[in-house]
Order: structure tokens, then sequence, then C-alpha cells
């Protein structure tokens, strides 16, 4: 036990505690509201995430026709729940055109001089412009005393089979590994592989499936897979090769609002939001679907249980509530980052963001409780406790993650922009965190019920006070 010989210490001490302000109980549940808590039932709550998270939603990968598919179905519910669009052609919106690339599969042609067609077994890479050259092909070895050495075949560069799934990740190691080549001036290389080779999984994955356009993730050079079977030492190679093909996607947030009913807090908003995207599917494995179901599947539920809930109240809140969903959380916070690039809600007027992250699977002890990252940051957290405790749930600041996460998920794009935003999970980082085991089946709903029931109650705190949340730091 520590002990203060020094009356000045015990005054600062006392002023210290004196500085954090204690958050005086939310109002007592009105019978309007105790319906909307009450109409957040099992049969919605799993019919939702159930559906987000089936195989027939194929991971919701950004992007995908599964992904666009999510987002109409976020629209539907949006539009079901009476909420207005925040966009201007009434869709609920907000697209934005995505580049993605990918190696062309038709349009390559390799022959030895005065020879055979050379056949591909895959490109994994190729340069914005065609690749129209016949050149001696060179090995590493050979470069250093090479005037112009523009095709060089090396041997295989070993991937293990697990690559396959991460062919960004795969394009990233060959840039490195490459990278030498291409600055002596390296236009072509040729890697050898053996029929089992990952690599020509990884080159067919490529073509069937575009990588989003990122500069500096692939190697600076055309790069093909050729068979280890075929001896070219020394021979004369013409190649014809087609650039890298760009296109643009169109994926879409997904808006809708509940327009307050005071009018002097109406324009201000608090957005409750989760990111819809996922991390798609891999190639080996017997389950081969990675669905997301608490991530974050469970985390568009609550979202989409919350619009209904707020929806069917007769008194609506004073402050305006704008239900979101974002694509590209898992590609970089990509969605988020759009919206407050082009904002549909004047930045200045939201007064929080309150993002859903993986709210399905609770830790041990942990049952209808909700941590917040980042929660020295603001006294949203305090609200938000003051108001879940009117339904048994606490609102807790998880001290050894939540810092560190404050910055990992979609909140954070709003607060680079100066705006209360932190997210909210009933979860944890569980063995199957980003992989196929990630199912609706493993969901505790209960669990999810009452959480989404406590956070309604929150923000429904929030959305009714006079004062906005503060920041404290």
């Amino acid at each position: 036990m520590y002990a203060f010989h020094r009356p000045w210490l015990i005054v600062i001490l006392l002023l210290s505690l004196l500085s954090v302000k204690a958050q005086p109980p939310a109002p007592d549940l009105s019978d309007d509201a105790r319906r909307a808590v009450d109409s957040i039932r099992q049969s919605s709550v799993l019919s939702t995430v159930a559906f987000l998270a089936s195989d027939e939603m194929a991971g919701r990968q950004t992007p995908s026709p599964e992904l666009t598919i999510a987002s109409r179905f976020v629209a539907s519910r949006f539009r079901g729940a009476g909420l207005e669009p925040l966009d201007d052609d009434a869709t609920y919106f907000q697209s934005t055109p995505f580049e993605v690339s990918q190696p062309p599969t038709d349009d390559v042609l390799l022959r030895i001089a005065g020879g055979d067609v050379l056949s591909s077994r895959g490109v994994l890479c190729a340069s914005s412009e065609r690749l129209q050259v016949t050149a001696k092909l060179l090995t590493e070895s050979e470069i250093a005393i090479a005037q112009t050495p523009q095709i060089v075949v090396i041997d295989e560069v070993i991937v293990p089979p697990q690559a396959t799934d991460n062919p960004a990740a795969v394009l990233l190691t060959l840039r490195r590994r490459l990278r030498s080549l291409s600055e002596k001036g390296v236009q072509l290389v040729l890697i050898k592989c053996a029929p089992e080779s990952p690599l020509i999984d990884v080159a067919r994955k490529l073509s069937d499936s575009p990588l989003p356009l990122r500069q500096g993730l692939q190697p600076d050079c055309f790069v093909v897979l050729v068979s280890a079977m075929v001896n070219l030492e020394g021979v004369e190679v013409i190649a014809d090769i087609g650039p890298q093909e760009v296109t643009q996607v169109p994926v879409r947030n997904v808006f809708g609002v509940l327009r307050g009913s005071d009018e002097t807090l109406a324009d201000q908003a608090i957005f409750v939001t989760a990111h819809l995207d996922h991390i798609g599917s891999r190639n080996v494995g017997p389950d081969k679907i990675n669905n997301g179901a608490d991530d974050n599947a469970s985390g568009v539920t609550a979202v989409l249980s919350l619009a209904d809930a707020f929806g069917s109240l007769q008194d609506r809140p004073r402050r305006s509530i704008v239900f979101g969903t974002f694509w590209g959380e898992e590609k970089g916070q990509l969605g988020s980052k759009a919206f407050v690039a082009q904002p549909l809600w004047p930045l200045k007027n939201i007064t929080a963001n309150i993002n859903m992250e993986m709210v399905g699977r609770p830790e041990t002890d942990a049952r209808e409780r909700i941590w917040m990252t980042g929660w020295k940051h603001s006294n949203l957290g305090q609200l938000m406790k003051a108001g879940a405790e009117r339904v048994g749930v606490d609102v807790f600041d998880r001290k050894d993650v939540g810092e560190m996460l404050y910055t990992r998920s979609d909140n954070y794009s709003f607060v680079r922009q100066g705006v209360i935003a932190h997210s909210f999970s009933a979860g944890s980082l569980h063995a199957d965190y980003h992989q196929p085991g990630d199912e609706w089946q493993k969901l505790d709903i209960p669990h999810m019920i009452k959480v989404i029931q406590g956070l309604f109650c929150g923000i429904l705190h929030v959305a009714n006070r006079d004062e906005a949340p503060e920041e404290t730091e």
C-alpha cells in the first residue's frame, strides 16, 4: 500500500480524479423504445447472418459478384426499414470505380527462333505496354557480361502450396526476387516450373480473379512460367506478349438515413457502420470458402438489425442516424476512405461513428459484453456504457488490444478527418479468424441479440442527448 506524506500530492490526485467526468445514468427507456429492443429477435438475426456468411456468398471478396449481391441485399433491408437513401439517385449506393488488373491469358506467344512454339504454363504479370522482343536467352550468371539483357531464364522460385491463396503476396515476393534483374534492363523473365509447382496455380488464380491495381506490388517486368523439362540453353527466343489487362469494376458503399426529430439536432448524424467485404475463397483444402461469419457478417447483421429497430420507433431520435456498410475494409479501409473523400453527409456534422466489428463469438467471461477500441480518445465509450446498462449490457475498455485495434478498422478513416469514431466488438481474434472455419453455425446468436440490444440503447442515448460526444485526448 502506498502512503502520501505530502499534502500537495493528495491535492493533485484529487484534482486528477475530478477531471474525469462521471457520466450520469441514461433516462429510463420509454415503452416505444422497449418495443424496439424486443423486436431484435433470433429469427431476423439468424437468417441475416446465415445468408451473408453462406457458401453462395463466396467470402464477399472486393470486388466480386457476391459482394455486389450483398450490397443489394443491404440496400433492400434499408428500404424495408423505412430509411431514406443518402445519394441523389435514391439507390442507397455510393459507387466507386475500382481498378483491377490481371495478366494476359491468350495473348501470349513464345517461339524459339527457327524452331517450335514454346508452351507457356501461365503468366504471372505483364507490363502496361505490349512486349515484342527477340533476344538470346540468358541465365542470371550471364547478365553481368551482357550489354542488353532483355530475356532471362531462372530456376523455379519456391513458394509454399498455401501461397496460392494469396497471389498478391506471391507477386510481392517475386518483385523483391527480380528487382535486380529489372534494374539491369531485363524485360522478360521465364521461370522454369515443375508440373506440380504452386506457381502454376497462382497464375491460374490470377487469370480467374483480377487483383487490385496497386503500384509497387508486382515485378516491373513480364514474368512467364515455362516447363522445366525444356532445354533453353543458349537459344534465341521471340516473344510477343500482350499488356497487363486493366479494367474498372464498380464497388458500392450502402447508406440509409433515419432523419432526426429535433429541428436543431437533426442536421447532426451518428454513423452506424460495418464492413461488408471479406477475403473471398482459397485454392486448397476441403473447405475453400472463407465465409467471414464473425468477420464481419455479424457486424453487418448488427447494423441491419439496428436499422430495423430504429425504423420501428414511433418517436424518432433527436439526432439523425445514418446506417451504412463499406466495401474494401480488408484491403486497407478503402470503402470508408472513399466515403470521407467524398462524403454524402458533411463530416463536420457527423457526431460520431459507431463501427461494428466481430460481435458474434464472445471471449470467455465476456458474454453480453461489448468493448470499444481507443477508449481514451473520447467519452463515447462512457456514453454507450450508460445507455447499454439499461438492458444489462456492459460496454468496457479492453486494455490489452483496444488501443492497437483503434487504427485497424473503418472508424479510423473518420478519425483522420477529425470525427470521433470507434469500433465496437463483442468477440475476439479466434482461431477461425480469416479461415474457412468462420462459419455462421459457430456464432453465439443469443449473445449477438443481447449485444445488438445493448448497442441500440447506447446509440439511442447518444442520439437524444443535448451534448455531443467529446474528445478526451
